[in-house]
């Protein structure tokens, strides 16, 4: 294309207002891109936004439920504990007393066995 001074005249009507409506649309394209390029940009914003909210909305239901499941395992660790002193408590001296001298084979200590410690006080 040449370049146009603007000292030159117009030679042919036609050609003129070809070219004046060539101008205006590429006027118009470029406003078009520009409208979908902000509308473009304010959709992916808005889409990182809606991310964000759902991504913290999951770590918040995560945590709750590590909350509720924290205080399940200390229920139940509390009645693991009841349960055993509710065992300690069930077995007498005498299961104790036979269960010493068969599985362990323990007995009472004979008198030369025994040794007897002074305490100053």
């Amino acid at each position: 294309m040449k370049k146009k001074i603007k000292t030159d005249k117009v030679k042919n009507i036609n050609e003129y207002k070809k070219e004046k409506k060539n101008k205006y649309k590429k006027r118009k394209n470029r406003k078009v891109k520009k409208v979908i390029l902000r509308f473009g940009l304010i959709i992916v914003c808005f889409l990182i936004i809606i991310i964000n909210i759902c991504g913290y909305s999951v770590v918040g239901n995560l945590k709750y439920d590590i909350y509720y499941l924290k205080k399940e395992l200390r229920q139940e660790e509390i009645r693991l504990d009841e349960l055993k002193a509710k065992v300690d408590t069930n077995s007498s001296i005498r299961e104790i007393e036979e269960k010493a001298k068969e599985e362990l084979n323990m007995d009472y200590p004979k008198k030369n066995q025994i040794r007897y410690i002074e305490v100053e006080g």
